[in-house]
C-alpha cells in the first residue's frame, strides 16, 4: 500500500466511506466532502451536492440558508482554486493584506499571533449612508479533522470575541466612537486538497450586522459578495505561492514546510 493510498483509506475509514479513490469521481469527491460535517468544528450550511459538483466544474457557487428563529441567514459559497492547498490556506490566514482587497477599512490582528490559532481579529467596515461597522472575532484552526483525513481537510473558523478594552492604546480605539458593533458574527473555511493539486474552497458566514441595517435584507444582498471573496481570495493565493510560508502553521500547528 502506497502512502497516498492509505491516507486515502484512513480518510475513508474516519469519514465513514468506503476506501474509494479520492477524487475518482465527482460522487466520491463530493460525498467525502459532505461525509466531513461531522468533524467540522461549527454548524455549517446545508450545503447541496449540486453546488460542489458545479464548483468542480468551474464555477464560483453561493447561496444563503435561512434559520428558523433567526434574522440573519447563513451566506456559503464553494469555488475551486488552481493553487496547491497550502497557497489557499496562507490567503485565508493573512487578513493583514484584506483592505483595499475586500470591502474592509481595517483587518489586524490585536491579540495572538497573525496566522496561527487562537488570534483575536480586529475588522472594520466603512458604509455609505448608515454607521459603520466593526467587530472582532477569536480564529481557531481545526487540528482535529485536519490529522484525521491525512492532512487532506484544512479549516478556518471564526467566533465573536468583541472586547471593545483590547483596543485601548491603539490607533483604532477613536474609530468606535461613531460606528456600531455587529450584532454577532460567525463563520468558516474549510480547504480541501484535490488529487490533481487544486484546491476546492468552502466559505460560510453568519452575521447580524445591528443598528439600522435589518439583518434579513442583509443575507439576501450576502450571495454576491460571497462570489467577490472567493475569488479575491483565489488572486491572493496565486500571489501567496510566491511568497515565504515563515510564520504560517498548518491546522496541526506545524510550520508550513
Amino acid at each position: 500500500m502506497t502512502p497516498r493510498t492509505a491516507r486515502i483509506a484512513l480518510t475513508a475509514a474516519f469519514l465513514g466511506l468506503p476506501a474509494v479513490a479520492f477524487g475518482g469521481d465527482l460522487p466520491d469527491i463530493v460525498a467525502q466532502i459532505q461525509a466531513a460535517r461531522r468533524e467540522r468544528a461549527q454548524e455549517i450550511p446545508d450545503i447541496p451536492a449540486d453546488a460542489y459538483t458545479r464548483a468542480l466544474g468551474g464555477e464560483v457557487v453561493s447561496g444563503i440558508e435561512f434559520v428558523d428563529g433567526a434574522k440573519a441567514g447563513k451566506g456559503w459559497g464553494v469555488a475551486v482554486y488552481d493553487a496547491p492547498v497550502e497557497a489557499v490556506w496562507k490567503a485565508v490566514n493573512d487578513e493583514a493584506i484584506y483592505p483595499g482587497r475586500m470591502p474592509l477599512a481595517v483587518s489586524t490582528v490585536i491579540a495572538g499571533q497573525e496566522h496561527r490559532s487562537g488570534r483575536t481579529l480586529f475588522q472594520y467596515m466603512e458604509l455609505p449612508v448608515v454607521n459603520d461597522r466593526w467587530w472582532m472575532v477569536r480564529v481557531s484552526h481545526n487540528a482535529k479533522l485536519y490529522e484525521a483525513s491525512g492532512g487532506d481537510y484544512w479549516e478556518s473558523t471564526w467566533t465573536a470575541a468583541t472586547d471593545a478594552s483590547l483596543l485601548q492604546g491603539t490607533p483604532y480605539a477613536e474609530m468606535l466612537t461613531d460606528s456600531v458593533p455587529v450584532e454577532f458574527t460567525t463563520g468558516a473555511w474549510l480547504l480541501v486538497r484535490l488529487p490533481d493539486g487544486r484546491t476546492l474552497g468552502e466559505y460560510y458566514t453568519w452575521s447580524d450586522p445591528g443598528g439600522a441595517l435589518p439583518a434579513g435584507l442583509a443575507s439576501r444582498f450576502a450571495g454576491g459578495a460571497i462570489k467577490e471573496t472567493l475569488v479575491e481570495i483565489g488572486e491572493i493565493a496565486d500571489e501567496q505561492q510566491a511568497k515565504p510560508k515563515s510564520g504560517f502553521v498548518r491546522p496541526d500547528r506545524q510550520p508550513l514546510p
